[in-house]
């Protein structure tokens, strides 16, 4: 059986992801490696991870694994690096399919060799020394054009996703063959024509227009995001602010020692505007700079609120069955024994895999127990940990 695999985040599921799915269909089976509670923009989903596992399989995946928090909710290269090393694990993927602005799969490993190479990581290193106050981002492509000679590619955020992903193909010396899918439809945070972005979806969750929610998206989609409307289980990630400002108002400095992925800068302007801010746009406006961007800034919230230390994130550990139908049931029954990292089907068996599985899953826990706050009617903080994949 051939199987296709696709790294995603389905916040929520929409016409684009659909018509993705449809295309891999023809190709064989489909896995879908999707992050948790927690996006990798540092956003909270808007759906829980099981509802929205459940939308994926109802519209054409077999299987959904988790990648669990906190790599769900890291930079690009982590949670791409996490992704591919779950497909890779699991010793059945053929393929690794994604969205691309280019949809050139060829230019894209080109890229990614040209900023893999020596030459470019020494040059970028020196660059960013001498020009502290320059942004990675404006710094790569000036390091891009002094060593190559041209322009960087211009290049949108599945673009920037792509390469995470090769770079791990090729660190992880896999099999997995890429495959760059031309992206359909608006751009990642809106704008231009054709299917809705995930990001239109949900300023229109926010609005409260569901008449265009239900014609703008899959009807699992439209069908699961009412039903939790009704129920209060839409995550707001607005309420996280008040979270966060509690913390660093009542443990001030302490409550960054060691957290993940936090500069010294970064944690002063965190607890600045912390303390000062009276609103999330407030916070936002006080915390961004040229070098932190608001994804940065609310992965850094995230890391702090669920106290991730540096030693936390290394390899993903393990991975967590969400949703399934036959066809999926029967590649996880095949891949179990010779899958190199742990494929659990409740969260509560981590523990029976060792200490470092059980420590990773109880943090990934813990994100789950802090979105559960960020809903209208929220359950119990172990609730996550009772439920069982959706098999369908």
């Amino acid at each position: 059986m051939k199987i296709c695999a696709v790294i995603c985040e389905y916040n929520p599921f929409h016409l684009g992801h659909a018509y993705q799915l449809s295309v891999m269909k023809q190709a064989g089976a489909v896995i879908a490696v999707m992050s948790g509670s927690f996006t990798q923009r540092g956003d909270a989903a808007v759906l829980s991870k099981y509802d929205r596992a459940e939308i994926a399989v109802r519209s054409g995946a077999d299987l959904v694994l988790e990648i669990p928090f906190p790599y769900s909710s890291a930079s690009a290269e982590i949670f791409g690096r996490a992704g591919v090393r779950i497909a890779d694990a699991l010793g059945c993927v053929n393929t690794l399919c994604f969205g691309s602005e280019t949809g050139d799969t060829k230019a894209l490993i080109s890229l990614s060799d040209r900023l893999r190479a020596d030459v470019f990581q020494n040059t970028l290193s020196e660059y960013l020394l001498k020009n502290k106050n320059c942004s990675y981002r404006t710094s790569t492509r000036e390091v891009y054009r002094l060593c190559y000679g041209e322009a960087f590619p211009q290049s949108g955020s599945n673009d920037i996703l792509s390469l995470s992903y090769l770079a791990a193909l090729k660190d992880l010396n896999s099999n997995i063959l890429p495959l760059a899918l031309m992206r359909k439809g608006e751009n990642y945070n809106g704008g231009g024509e054709g299917f809705a972005s995930a990001s239109t979806i949900r300023s229109h969750i926010t609005a409260q227009d569901w008449d265009w929610v239900f014609r703008n998206t899959p009807e699992a989609t439209a069908e699961i995001l009412m039903k939790a409307e009704k129920d209060g289980k839409l995550a707001d990630s607005e309420k996280l602010f008040s979270l966060f400002a509690s913390l660093v108002r009542t443990r001030g400095e302490f409550v960054f020692e060691d957290i993940y992925d936090i500069s010294d800068e970064l944690a002063t302007r965190l607890r600045q505007a912390g303390t000062k801010a009276k609103n999330a746009d407030e916070f936002s406006a006080l915390a961004v700079s040229k070098n932190d961007s608001p994804s940065r800034v609310r992965r850094a919230v995230l890391s702090t609120l669920m106290n991730v230390k540096n030693a936390d994130v290394g390899e993903v550990p393990y991975t967590l069955v969400l949703a399934a139908n036959e066809t999926g049931r029967k590649i996880l029954s095949a891949v179990r024994k010779k899958a190199t990292i742990p494929i659990i089907t409740k969260p509560a068996d981590a523990k029976q895999h060792g200490d470092s599985v059980a420590c990773a899953a109880k943090l990934c826990a813990a994100a789950d127990s802090v979105w559960e706050l960020l809903c209208k009617i929220p359950r119990e903080g172990n609730a996550m940990m009772k439920e069982k994949p959706r098999m369908l």
